[in-house]
C-alpha cells in the first residue's frame, strides 16, 4: 500500500472514530418520559409549543395520547370516534391549532384483518383541532385489491401539508392550506418507499428519506435530486432513515434497523452531505426506534416501538415481556 493510500485510510478511520461510525454503542440519550401502556406501539411523536404539550400516536390502538406541561397523560384522540387505522407520521400546526396525522391499514392495529390483495389497504390523512381533539377533515384513499398507505408529513409554513405515499405507488400528495381536497403533487421512479420528510428553512426544498437513500425535492419546479452519500455511511436499504428532520441545514434522521440516530450535514448546494455524526446508537432502551420531533435543540424519539415483539401466530407477545414506550432526548447543537 503506497503512502498516499495509507495516509487516506488512517484519515478515514480517524473520521469514523469521532463522528461515532464503527463503535458498537454511543450513548448521548436521557430519558425525557415514559408511557404506563406496554401495548401502545407507538410510531409518532408531535409537540405543541403553545402549550408545551407532546402527543404520541399508536399503531395498536388507533389513537393519540397526550402529555401536557405537567407530565399528565391522557387519551386526545380515540380510535373508535374518528375511525382511525394504525396512526403513524403525526404533526402540529400550533400557529393554526391542528393536529395532521396519518393513519394507514397495517397488522399491528388491534382486529386488523383485511388483505391488500382482496379488500386492500385503506389509508388516509387526517386533520384534527389541536385543543379539544376533534376531527375536521380527513383524506382517505381505500380501493378494493389496492395497497394505500400513508407514511409521514411535514407542514409548510404557509399550512400547506405533504405526505409520503409508500406501497402501491411512491408518490408525494399534498394538501392545500384552503383546499378540499388533496393531489398527487409528484413522484419520481428514483423514489422507494418513501417515508420522513423534512422541509427547508427556505421553504422550498422537501427532503425525503427512502430506502434507496435521500432524495430532494423543488417544490417550485418540482424536480427531485439523489442527494450524494458519504463513503461508508449506509443509509439504504434496512439501514434506511425513518424519521427525517432539519436542523440548520442538516438532517437528523431515525435509523430504525441500525438503532442509531444521525445528523448528516449537507454540502453547499445541498445535493449531498459532507459530514456524518452519530447521536445515538445502541442504546439500551431502543426496540425499534421510530420518529421524533425537535424542540429547540433537543431531539425528542420514540425508542422502542416494539414492532417486532410478535409470536409466529400473528399475537403480541405477553405484557411481562414487553416495557413501556420510552422516549428519549438528544442535543443536537453539539
Amino acid at each position: 500500500m503506497n503512502v498516499s493510500r495509507m495516509l487516506a485510510l488512517l484519515a478515514s478511520l480517524l473520521l469514523f472514530s469521532s463522528t461515532g461510525f464503527g463503535q458498537e454503542s454511543i450513548s448521548n440519550s436521557l430519558i425525557a418520559f415514559t408511557i404506563p401502556e406496554k401495548d401502545l406501539l407507538p410510531e409518532s411523536v408531535a409537540y405543541d409549543s403553545r402549550t408545551e404539550s407532546f402527543f404520541v400516536g399508536s399503531t395498536r390502538k388507533g389513537k393519540v395520547i397526550k402529555i401536557d406541561k405537567y407530565g399528565k397523560q391522557t387519551e386526545f384522540i380515540s380510535q373508535a370516534n374518528n375511525s382511525l387505522w394504525m396512526v403513524i407520521g403525526m404533526k402540529v400546526d400550533s400557529q393554526r391549532r391542528h393536529l395532521w396525522l396519518c393513519s394507514s391499514g397495517g397488522d399491528n392495529l388491534i382486529g386488523y384483518n383485511r388483505k391488500d390483495d382482496k379488500e386492500g389497504r385503506p389509508a388516509g390523512i387526517f386533520k384534527f383541532n389541536l385543543d379539544n381533539g376533534s376531527l375536521i377533515q380527513k383524506f382517505v384513499l381505500d380501493e378494493p385489491g389496492k395497497a394505500h398507505f400513508f407514511n409521514d408529513l411535514i407542514i409548510a409554513g404557509n399550512g400547506d401539508v405533504y405526505a409520503t405515499h409508500m406501497f402501491a405507488e411512491a408518490k408525494i400528495y399534498k394538501i392545500s392550506a384552503e383546499a378540499s381536497d388533496m393531489e398527487v403533487f409528484a413522484s419520481d421512479t428514483g423514489l422507494q418507499y418513501p417515508n420522513g420528510l423534512a422541509l427547508a428553512d427556505n421553504g422550498k426544498e422537501l427532503f425525503i428519506a427512502h430506502s434507496a437513500g435521500v432524495s430532494k425535492l423543488n417544490l417550485e419546479t418540482k424536480t427531485f435530486t439523489s442527494l450524494t452519500s458519504l463513503e461508508g455511511v449506509d443509509i439504504t436499504r434496512r439501514a434506511s432513515i425513518d424519521g427525517l428532520y432539519y436542523y440548520k441545514w442538516s438532517l437528523i434522521g431515525v435509523q430504525s434497523d441500525s438503532k442509531q440516530v444521525i445528523q448528516l450535514m449537507l454540502n453547499e448546494d445541498g445535493t449531498g452531505f459532507k459530514e456524518a455524526k452519530v447521536l445515538e446508537k445502541g442504546h439500551p432502551m431502543m426496540n425499534r426506534p421510530t420518529t421524533g420531533v425537535l424542540v429547540g435543540s433537543e431531539f425528542y424519539y420514540i425508542a422502542n416501538a416494539q414492532f417486532d415483539n410478535f409470536n409466529k401466530d400473528g399475537s403480541l407477545f405477553p405484557m411481562e415481556r414487553m416495557y413501556e414506550p420510552v422516549i428519549l432526548k438528544v442535543n443536537v447543537s453539539k
